[in-house]
C-alpha cells in the first residue's frame, strides 16, 4: 500500500512538473512570437539605435527601462524573459540588455517595497533590506560593467557557443531580405541562406547563455560582496524604519505574521513561533504592571497602569484571534504531519498564553476593588503575595525562554514541573494559614477574600504556564 501511495505521489508530481514546463514553455514561446520582426519595423530599431551609442548614457537610460518595467510587469522573470527575448531577435545589442536585467533587479526591490507598505515593522525592513541589497550591487557592476561584461564574454566564448556580442553586427551586416528569409520559418534551399540561418541561431543561443550567466554572476558576486555589510544593513533599516514606542506598542499590531497571503507552509510556522513568543513578552509586559498596582498608593497612577492592563488583555485576545487564524488557514496547506501537529501545538500554546493575560487582568481587577473598598493588606500578607508573584514570575520567564528557543528539553520540564509544586504547595499553606488568620482577627474577612483571590489567580497562572511549556517540550517526546 506504502508502495503504492508512494508511486501515485510521484506520477502526480511528474504530472505537475510536466503541465508547469508545459506552460512555461508555451508563454515564453507566445512572447518571442509577439515581438515584432526587424524588417517589418525598420523604425523600430532606428528608435532603439539612437539610444545605444551614447556611452553609460544608454546604459542607464536601458537600466531604467529595466526598472520601469518590471515595476509595470510585476514580474523579475517575466522581464528579464522579454528582455532575453528581444537580444536573440536583434532588438538591442548585448551591453544594452544586460543593462536592461540590473534594472530589473531593482525593479523587482521595488515592487517587494510596495507590497511592504501594508505590512508590519519586520516586513518593511526586509524589503528595504532587499532594495539596498540589489540597489549597492548595481551600483558597483555599473561602475565595472565592460570588465565584467568582458568576463561574461570570455566564459561564454570559451566554454559555450560564442561570443554574445556578436550577434547585433551580424544582423546589421545582411540586408532586410536576407534577414527576412533566415529569420522565418519557411523551409530554405539556398546553402548561403541556410548557412546564415545555422549562424544566427548559434548566436541566438550565444545570447541567451549570456545574459543567463550574467545575470546568475551578478547576483552571485553581489552576495559574495554584500555579505560582509549585513550588520551595515541592519542597522540602516533599523534606523530608517524605527520599531513602535512603547505608546504605539499598546495598539494592535501583529509583528511576523500579516492578514495577506501565506508564505510556504514551513515558513509560515517560523513565522508564527515568532509570534507566539511576542504573544509572550506581551503577557510578561502585561505581568509586570500587576506588580507596579499592587504597591501603588498615587490614584492617578493606579488609573493610569490598571487601564494600560485593561488594554493589554484587549490586545492578548485579538492576538489570540488572529494567530490562531493564520495558523488555521496554515492547516488547510499542504503540511507534512509532523506540521500538523506543530499547529495543533502552537494553538494549544496560543490559548494558555491568553489565559495569563486574563488572569493578570483578574488580578488587576481584584486589587482595583480592594482599593475601592479602603481595604489594605498587612505587612504579612504583602509578603506573602510578594513570594507568590516571584515564584509565578520564576516559571513565566522559563516559559518565554522556550518559546524564543522553540525547544525544549526534558531538563526545562522538570524545572517547570518544580517551580509548578512550589507553587501549588505554597498556594495550599496560604489557605491553610488565612483561615487561622481569620479566626485570630489578625485581618478583615473582606480582606481575606480579597487576597485569597489574588493568590489563587496566581496559582492557576502557574498552570497555564506549565500547559505551555508541555505543549513546547513534550511533542518531541
Amino acid at each position: 500500500f506504502s508502495s503504492h501511495s508512494k508511486r501515485r505521489k510521484t506520477a502526480g508530481m511528474r504530472r505537475s512538473i510536466s503541465a508547469s514546463s508545459t506552460f512555461t514553455f508555451s508563454s515564453l514561446s507566445y512572447l518571442k512570437d509577439s515581438v515584432p520582426d526587424l524588417q517589418g519595423n525598420p523604425e523600430v530599431l532606428s528608435f532603439i539605435q539612437n539610444y545605444t551609442s551614447m556611452g553609460y548614457l544608454s546604459l542607464l537610460i536601458f537600466l531604467a527601462i529595466g526598472t520601469i518595467l518590471t515595476i509595470i510587469v510585476q514580474s523579475s522573470s517575466a522581464t528579464v524573459a522579454i528582455t532575453l527575448i528581444m537580444c536573440t531577435q536583434g532588438w538591442m545589442p548585448f551591453e544594452m540588455a544586460a543593462a536592461m536585467v540590473l534594472g530589473e533587479n531593482i525593479g523587482t526591490t521595488i515592487t517587494a517595497n510596495l507590497a511592504a507598505l501594508s505590512g508590519n515593522v519586520s516586513a518593511r525592513r526586509a524589503a528595504l533590506a532587499h532594495l539596498m541589497f540589489n540597489l549597492f550591487g548595481v551600483l558597483w557592476v555599473m561602475i565595472l560593467f565592460y570588465p565584467f561584461c568582458n568576463l561574461v564574454e570570455w566564459l561564454v566564448t570559451r566554454f559555450g557557443p560564442g561570443d554574445p556580442h556578436a550577434m547585433t553586427n551580424f544582423i546589421h551586416s545582411l540586408d532586410a531580405e536576407t534577414v527576412r528569409s533566415i529569420t522565418s520559418d519557411e523551409k530554405l534551399t539556398d546553402s548561403r541562406l541556410i548557412g546564415l540561418r545555422e549562424q544566427l541561431q548559434t548566436q541566438q543561443v550565444a545570447v541567451s547563455y549570456g545574459l543567463s550567466l550574467f545575470h546568475t554572476l551578478f547576483n552571485v558576486f553581489n552576495i559574495l560582496v554584500m555579505i560582509w555589510f549585513v550588520k551595515l544593513y541592519e542597522r540602516i533599516c533599523s534606523a530608517l524604519i524605527k520599531s513602535p514606542r512603547e505608546s504605539e506598542d499598546e495598539e494592535f499590531q501583529l509583528k511576523y505574521i500579516s492578514a495577506g497571503m501565506l508564505s510556504t507552509s514551513e515558513l509560515s510556522l517560523i513565522q508564527a513561533n515568532k509570534e507566539i513568543a511576542v504573544f509572550s513578552d506581551r503577557t510578561y509586559r502585561m505581568f509586570g504592571m500587576i506588580k507596579t498596582l499592587l504597591h501603588e498608593t498615587d490614584s492617578e497612577k493606579f488609573l493610569k497602569t490598571f487601564v494600560r492592563v485593561e488594554k493589554y488583555e484587549q490586545i492578548s485576545d485579538r492576538m489570540e484571534v488572529e494567530i490562531a487564524n493564520y495558523l488555521t488557514r496554515v492547516l488547510e496547506g499542504r503540511l507534512s504531519a509532523e506540521g500538523k501537529n506543530n499547529i495543533r501545538v502552537m494553538l494549544r500554546a496560543v490559548s494558555e498564553i491568553e489565559s495569563i493575560a486574563d488572569s493578570c487582568n483578574n488580578i488587576a481587577r481584584t486589587i482595583k476593588h480592594r482599593n475601592d473598598a479602603k481595604g489594605h493588606f498587612t505587612e504579612e500578607q504583602n509578603h506573602s503575595v510578594e513570594h507568590m508573584m516571584s515564584l509565578t514570575d520564576a516559571a513565566l520567564v522559563h516559559m518565554k525562554d522556550i518559546l524564543h528557543r522553540q525547544a525544549g528539553t526534558r531538563d526545562d520540564m522538570v524545572l517547570s514541573y518544580n517551580l509548578e509544586n512550589e507553587i501549588n504547595s505554597y498556594r495550599n499553606m496560604l489557605k491553610n494559614e488565612n483561615i487561622d488568620n481569620i479566626d485570630n482577627k489578625r485581618y478583615s474577612y473582606s480582606d481575606s477574600v480579597y487576597y485569597m483571590d489574588i493568590i489563587s489567580e496566581y496559582e492557576k497562572m502557574g498552570d497555564y504556564i506549565l500547559n505551555v511549556v508541555q505543549a513546547i517540550v513534550e511533542k518531541k517526546f
